[in-house]
C-alpha cells in the first residue's frame, strides 16, 4: 500500500491527494481543464467513535479501490467522525469536500481521479477556481513552461504542476517538461510528485521556471522493511533505523558499513589496531554489545585479539541472507536503503539468527520509462596517517643507546670494539644520515571506480543493468583490492496479479598484500642506518649486534633491511568469484492479501596463494642441507554454495475505521555447503620458479588438508502488527527453528517477541502546537545465535594420512561432539520514546535496552591425552545493557537555505553474570601462562570473572615508581605493599567499555551547494597502553623506540617520575600503571557537493551533473598517546566524484 508523504510548505500547508485507479490504460494528457460538480451528498456518521483523518483516508482508499498519496501535515492530529458510504452518482470531489470543509480544508479536482486539498484561508475571501478556458478579467495571463528534475538533475515525468487555488494544471512529460497556459501574472505554482517534497513558487512575471524537487527521504523511512514484511513506522513498536543510500554515500562512499555506524553507533565496527586501514581485512562488527565469548587457546586470548571475536549481525539483502564479505564488497551505488533491526520485536522473525541484530539491505529497483543511463566516477586519494608514531631521530636514538649501556659491556665484544662501534654510528649521524624508515613502505595511492547503470521499461516489464569496476589501493605499497561486478534486474508484472522478478549478480574480487610485509618491521629500524650503499644499491645487511645467550654463549644478531623483501618474488594474494541469482514470484490474491515465494542460489569459488621466496630474509640464517628447503608456497581453495528459500503470505486489512492489521505467515529453509582445501609446499630453487609444481616437497611433517561441511536451517514464523486508531500498537512474533548443528534432543527451539506502543500525539488531550509526535513503546522477546561451526554436537574423526595399515586407513579423533549442546539464547527488553517538536523540526529519541544471553558457548580445554584439546559447552551467562539517543534539528530553513544539526550517542555496559567451573579453571591456567612465559608477562590476558566485563583489564595494582630506589610498588590482594610481582595478585584495574560514544555534526544546503560534516567522539573507557610497555620501559635499545623513552625516567633518589631507570630493561610486568583513561575526538567526514545548472549540462547532452568530494578520517586527538596500525598503518582518504545521467 502506498505510503503517506508529508510536507510543510513555507508558512502554509498543502495536501495533495492523488487518487488513481489501480490499473491505468491510457496515459495522462499533457494539458488538462477541470470543473467541479455542485452536488454534495450529506455525510452521516457511521460510527460514534472519532478516528484519525489520516486513517480514514486509508480506509477510503481500500473501500473505493483507489490509491491515495498526500503531501503535507494538515491531516496530522485531526480526529473526525467517519462518513457514510458515497451515494451512487455523487462526484468523489463533492463527497470529499463534505468531509473536509468543516475541518477548514477544501478539495479541488486536478485531473481524472486526482485532487488537491488546501487549507481554507479564513482571513480572506473564498478563492474561486479558475478553469483553463476561463478569461481572467483583472490579471493578465501567460504561458509558463520549464523542466522539473530531482535533486540529481534527473527529469521527472508525471509531476503535477498546478496554479494554486485553481484547477488549472498539467503533468510533466517523459523528459520532465511542462507547459501551463492561462497562468495569472501573480500566480503561485504548486509542484508535487509522489515521494518528493512539494514546492510553491511565485512566478513573478516569469515564463520559464525550472524546478528541482528534493527527495522526501523521510518517506523512505515511513516504512520499516524487515525482509519478510513492510510495516508502517507509525504502527511499529520495534527498534529500527532506516538510512537511504544517498545518505550513506555522503558520509563515506567507499565503506557503507562505516557510514551506517555514523547514523547509529550501536552498530559498532571494532577498531582493529593491528591491521589498521588494510583494504583486504574484513571488519568485526557487533550490535548493542558482545553476546559471544572468544575462542582459542590461552596464547591467542590477549586484549589485542578481542577484535577477532565473532559477533556479527545477520545480513539480509533483497530477502536472502548474505555474508559480511558480500556486503563489504558491495557497490554503494546499488544500495537504495539499509535498515538496522535491533530489538526482539524487530528481529524475532529471524529467530536463531537474530541475537546480534539484523541488517536489511534493499538494492535499487529499475524505474519505468525510457532507457536511461547513469554514470558515476570516483577518484580516491588515500594517504598514510603516521601521526601516532613518535620515534627517535638518529641523534637521540644513539644517545638513548649510550644511556642504556649498550656500549658499556655485552659479554661478547671488548670495550674498545664497543667504543669503535659507537663512533662508527656517530659518524653516520654527523654525516646526515637520518632515515625515516616509516615512510619507506607506504605511499599516497590513487583508486578509481566506474559505475554504469541502465534502466527503463514499462509498467509490465522493467529492466536494470549495473556494472562496476573499482580499484582500492592501500597505503602500503603494492597492496590493493580490485572489485568487478555485473548485475541484472528484470521485473514482469502480469495484470497486477502476478509479479515475477529475477536478479542476477556476478562479482569478482582480487586482492594482494604488500610485498613490503609488516609495517612494524620498519618502525623498529634505527634512523642512522642507510638504505643503500654508496652506489645506490639497496643494502640487505645493515648492522650486526653481539650478545650473550645463556645456552649458545657468544652470539650475534644481523639486522636486515626490511625493504629487501620487496625485491624478491614473494607474494600474498587472494581471489574469489561469486554468483548470486535470486528469483521471486509475488501473487496478489486480493486487495491486502498476497503470497511471495523466493529462492536464491549463491555460489562462491576462491583461491589463496602465498609464496615466500627462498631469497627472503626469513631464510637468511639457513645453512647446509636446509638450503634445499628454502621457500614456501601456501595454497588454499574454497568452494561454497548456499540455497535460501522462503514462502511468505502477507495480509493487511483496515477493519472499520479503527483497526489495522498487518500479518505475515511464512517459512524459510537454508542449506549451506563448504569445501575447503589447503596445502603447504617448500623447497624452491629461486623466486622465478614460483609456481606450486616447482616445490621440492610438502612442508616438513605436513600433508594436504581439507574439510567439507554442510548445515541446514529451517524455520516457520507468524508475525502480527496491529494498531487501534493509530493510537495503541501491538507487535507479536512467534518462530520455531530447527538446525542440523545440534543433537537430536536440542534440534528445535522456539523464539518469540512482543511489543506494545502508544502514539500519544494522536490522543485528544494532546496539544499539537508544540508536540507533533510523541510515541512510547516497550518490547521484549527471545532470540538466538547459531553462528558457530557445523559439527560441534557430533564427534568427528580424520583419516590418519601419515601411514597406512595393510587392512586400510586408520582414523584419529578430530573433535569431541557434545550431544547436549543447547541453543545460545538472548532475552531482550527494550524501552523507547520518540518526541517530535514544532512539526518534527526537532526530533529526539532516547532508548534503553537490556540483553541477557544464556547458555554461552565456550571452549573447554582438556588434556591432549584424551585425543583432542578442547570441546564446546554451554558455560555461562552475559548481560549487555545500555542507552541510546538520537537527535536531529532543522534549525533554519528558507527557500534557498537549510541548516540541520544531528547527534547520536550510545553507552553499553557488558557484564559476565555466571560462569562454570571450567571457565574458572581456565583462569588458573592463564595465571600459570603469564607467570612462566616471558612473551606474555607484560600483556594483559583475558580472564572470566562473574560481575566483571568481557572487556575488563586484569593486572597487578601498582602505586608507581618508588622515588627512593626506582622500583615499582605493587599492591597485593590483601592490600599490603610489596616490590615483588606475583600474578596471583591480578585484579580488575580497568574496563575498555566506553561511558559514551557517538557522532555529531551538521549540514548546510544553499541553492545548488551542499556540505555536511560529522565528528566522532568517545569517552570514559580504559586502555592498557602497550606502547609504553613495549616501546618505552621494556624497549630493546638495539631497535628504534618511542621518543618518550628519554623522558620521565628515574635517575636518582627523590625523582618522582612515571618510568623506571633507563638501564632497567625488560623487567616490567603487567600492572595498572599503564592503564589510562581514553577520550577520543575525530573529524570523521566532510562532504561537499555542487549540482551544476541545467544550462551547462544540457549543452553536454546530459540530464544531470553533480560534482562532490568526501574527506574521511581527517583528524584525530586522544588523551592517550599510543601507536596505532601495528602491521598496517591507518589512513586518510579523499574521494572526488562525478555523477551524471543521460
Amino acid at each position: 500500500m502506498p505510503g503517506n508523504y508529508f510536507r510543510c510548505i513555507g508558512g502554509k500547508t498543502a495536501l495533495l491527494l492523488l487518487i488513481q485507479h489501480a490499473v491505468f490504460s491510457n496515459p495522462m494528457p499533457e494539458q488538462m481543464s477541470f470543473s467541479a460538480s455542485s452536488y454534495v451528498q450529506n455525510a452521516h456518521p457511521s460510527s460514534t467513535a472519532r478516528v484519525a483523518l489520516k486513517d480514514l483516508l486509508t480506509t477510503l482508499e481500500g473501500r473505493y479501490k483507489v490509491r491515495i498519496n498526500y503531501i503535507g501535515e494538515i491531516v496530522n492530529n485531526i480526529q473526525v467522525l467517519p462518513p457514510s458510504a458515497k451515494a451512487d452518482g455523487v462526484q468523489f470531489v463533492d463527497y470529499l469536500n463534505n468531509l473536509l470543509k468543516p475541518l477548514g480544508l477544501e478539495a479541488e479536482q486536478a485531473a481524472m481521479n486526482q485532487y488537491i486539498i488546501y487549507r481554507l484561508n479564513p482571513a480572506g475571501p473564498k478563492i474561486t477556481p479558475i478553469v483553463a478556458a476561463q478569461v481572467i478579467p483583472v490579471q493578465q495571463v501567460r504561458i509558463v513552461s520549464g523542466t522539473v528534475t530531482d535533486e540529481n538533475g534527473i527529469p521527472l515525468p508525471g509531476v503535477t504542476v498546478l496554479v494554486k487555488g485553481t484547477n488549472n494544471g498539467v503533468h510533466t512529460s517523459n523528459d520532465g517538461k511542462y507547459t501551463l497556459k492561462n497562468v495569472p501574472e501573480k500566480a503561485v505554482l504548486v509542484f508535487s510528485f509522489i515521494g518528493f517534497k512539494a514546492q510553491e513558487i511565485n512566478i513573478n512575471n516569469r515564463t520559464d521556471i525550472n524546478v528541482k524537487l528534493l527527495t522526501d527521504i523521510q518517506s523512505v523511512k515511513d516504512v520499516v522493511i524487515t525482509g519478510y514484511q513492510e510495516i508502517k513506522k507509525d504502527n511499529f513498536t520495534g527498534t529500527a533505523i532506516t538510512i537511504s543510500g544517498e545518505e550513506l554515500k555522503r558520509f563515506n562512499p567507499q565503506n557503507i558499513l562505516a557510514s551506517l555506524q555514523s547514523f547509529d553507533p550501536s552498530f559498532k565496527i571494532v577498531e582493529n589496531n593491528i591491521n589498521g586501514s588494510n583494504p583486504n581485512k574484513l571488519p568485526n562488527i557487533n550490535v548493542r554489545g558482545t553476546t559471544a565469548l572468544p575462542t582459542g587457546d590461552i596464547a591467542t586470548l590477549n586484549r589485542n585479539n578481542l577484535a577477532s571475536v565473532t559477533n556479527l549481525p545477520t545480513f539480509i539483502m533483497d530477502g536472502y541472507e548474505v555474508s559480511l564479505q558480500t556486503i563489504f564488497d558491495l557497490d554503494p551505488n546499488r544500495v537504495a536503503s539499509m535498515t538496522l533491526l535491533k530489538d526482539a520485536a524487530a528481529t524475532a522473525v529471524y529467530g536463531s539468527r537474530a541475537a546480534n541484530g539484523v541488517l536489511v539491505i534493499v538494492t535499487k529497483a529499475p524505474k519505468e520509462g525510457m532507457l536511461a543511463l547513469s554514470y558515476n566516477y570516483e577518484l580516491t586519494v588515500t594517504a598514510p596517517d603516521l601521526t601516532d608514531y613518535r620515534v627517535l631521530n638518529a641523534k637521540d636514538k644513539l644517545e638513548y643507546e649510550r644511556l642504556a649501556g649498550v656500549y658499556t659491556a655485552n659479554m661478547v665484544d671488548s670495550p674498545d670494539e664497543l667504543e669503535q662501534e659507537y663512533y662508527r654510528k656517530k659518524k653516520n649521524v654527523l654525516s646526515g644520515i637520518n632515515t625515516y624508515w616509516l615512510s619507506q613502505p607506504v605511499a599516497t595511492e590513487l583508486g578509481h571506480k566506474h559505475s554504469i547503470y541502465l534502466e527503463g521499461g514499462s509498467k509490465a516489464m522493467r529492466y536494470g543493468v549495473d556494472a562496476r569496476y573499482q580499484t582500492n589501493d592501500g597505503v602500503m605499497k603494492g597492496s590493493f583490492r580490485k572489485r568487478y561486478s555485473l548485475s541484472t534486474n528484470l521485473s514482469y508484472n502480469l495484470n497486477n496479479k502476478f509479479r515475477f522478478m529475477n536478479q542476477f549478480t556476478i562479482s569478482q574480487v582480487s586482492s594482494k598484500e604488500s610485498p613490503y610485509r609488516e609495517f612494524s618491521n620498519y618502525v623498529k629500524m634505527n634512523p642512522y642506518y642507510p638504505k643503500t650503499d654508496s652506489m645506490g644499491r639497496l643494502l640487505r645487511e645493515v648492522d650486526k649486534w653481539g650478545y650473550y645467550d645463556a645456552v649458545k654463549g657468544a652470539s650475534s644478531l644481523t639486522v636486515l633491511n626490511p625493504m629487501y623483501e620487496a625485491t624478491t618474488g614473494s607474494f600474498d594474494k587472494t581471489e574469489y568469484l561469486e554468483f548470486v541469482d535470486a528469483f521471486s514470484i509475488e501473487y496478489n490474491i486480493t486487495d491486502g492479501l498476497k503470497v511471495r515465494g523466493q529462492a536464491s542460489l549463491t555460489k562462491l569459488k576462491g583461491t589463496a596463494d602465498k609464496f615466500v621466496s627462498p631469497f627472503s630474509n626469513d631464510y637468511f640464517t639457513v645453512t647446509g642441507d636446509d638450503l634445499k628447503d628454502r621457500g614456501k608456497y601456501t595454497y588454499g581453495t574454497q568452494d561454497n554454495w548456499q540455497v535460501d528459500g522462503s514462502l511468505t503470505m502477507n495480509y493487511f486489512k483496515q477493519i472499520g475505521s479503527s483497526h489495522y492489521i498487518n500479518l505475515s505467515l511464512g517459512t524459510n529453509i537454508q542449506d549451506r555447503k563448504g569445501d575447503n582445501r589447503s596445502l603447504v609446499a617448500q623447497g624452491f630453487t629461486n623466486d622465478r620458479f614460483s609456481e606450486l609444481e616447482f616445490a621440492r616437497r610438502y612442508e616438513i611433517d605436513g600433508s594436504p588438508d581439507g574439510s567439507v561441511s554442510q548445515e541446514r536451517l529451517i524455520g516457520g514464523f507468524l508475525s502480527t502488527n496491529y494498531s487501534y486508531q493509530n493510537r495503541f500498537l501491538v507487535d507479536g512474533t512467534i518462530r520455531v527453528d530447527a538446525s542440523s548443528k545440534f543433537g537430536t534432543d536440542s534440534r528445535m527451539a522456539p523464539f518469540w517477541a512482543l511489543g506494545l506502543g502508544w502514539n500519544v500525539h494522536n490522543e485528544h488531550f494532546m496539544s499539537h502546537k508544540v508536540i507533533s509526535q510523541l510515541k512510547l513503546r516497550a518490547t521484549t522477546g527471545l532470540t538466538g545465535d547459531v553462528s558457530f561451526p557445523a559439527y560441534l554436537s557430533n564427534t568427528t574423526y580424520q583419516y590418519y594420512s601419515s601411514d597406512w595399515y595393510s587392512t586400510g586407513v586408520g582414523t584419529v579423533f578430530k573433535s569431541y561432539g557434545n550431544q547436549g549442546l543447547k541453543w545460545q539464547r538472548t532475552r531482550n527488553f527494550d524501552l523507547g520514546l520518540e518526541l517530535g517538536l514544532f512539526r518534527d523540526r526537532i526530533y529526539i529519541s532516547p532508548r534503553y535496552y537490556y540483553k541477557l544471553t544464556k547458555d554461552l558457548l565456550a571452549d573447554v580445554i582438556v588434556p591432549p591425552s584424551t585425543g583432542f584439546t578442547e570441546y564446546k559447552e554451554n558455560l555461562g551467562e552475559m548481560v549487555n545493557k545500555g542507552y541510546e539517543v538520537t537527535f536531529r534539528a532543522n534549525v533554519y530553513r528558507s527557500r534557498n537555505v537549510s541548516v540541520n544539526l544531528t547527534a547520536n550517542a550510545v553507552r553499553n555496559d557488558n557484564k559476565i553474570t555466571k560462569i562454570s567451573n571450567a571457565l574458572k579453571s581456565y583462569n588458573d591456567k592463564v595465571d600459570t601462562k603469564q607467570a612462566t612465559d616471558k612473551d606474555f608477562s607484560s600483556v594483559p590476558l583475558l580472564r572470566y570473572k562473574e560481575g566483571q566485563s568481557l572487556y575488563t583489564i586484569y593486572a597487578v595494582k601498582s602505586l608507581g615508581i618508588d622515588p627512593e630506589n626506582g622500583k615499582e610498588i605493587f599492591v597485593k590482594k590483601d592490600g599490603t605493599k610489596t616490590y615483588e610481582y606475583d600474578v596471583k595478585d591480578m585484579v580488575p584495574v580497568g574496563d575498555q567499555n566506553t561511558k559514551l560514544e557517538g557522532f555529531f555534526g551538521g549540514s548546510l544546503n544553499y541553492k545548488n551547494w551542499m556540505t555536511e560534516i560529522k565528528f566522532y567522539g568517545k569517552c570514559g573507557g580504559d586502555m592498557y597502553n602497550q606502547t609504553l610497555v613495549d616501546r618505552v620501559e621494556n624497549a630493546d635499545p638495539r631497535y628504534n623506540v618511542d621518543s618518550r623513552v628519554l623522558s620521565s625516567r628515574w635517575k636518582q633518589p627523590g625523582d618522582h617520575v612515571f618510568f623506571k631507570n633507563i638501564a632497567d630493561q625488560g623487567s616490567t610486568k603487567t600492572s595498572s600503571r599503564f592503564v589510562q583513561r581514553e577520550n577520543v575526538l575525530e573529524l570523521k567526514s566532510i562532504y561537499l557537493a555542487y549540482d551544476s545548472p541545467a544550462s551547462f549540462y544540457k549543452r553536454l547532452k546530459m540530464q544531470s551533473l553533480r560534482f562532490s568530494v568526501n574527506m574521511n578520517d581527517i583528524w584525530r586527538t586522544s588523551t592517550i598517546e599510543a601507536e596505532r596500525g601495528i602491521d598496517y598503518p591507518f589512513a586518510r582518504s579523499f574521494t572526488f566524484s562525478l555523477s551524471t545521467r543521460f
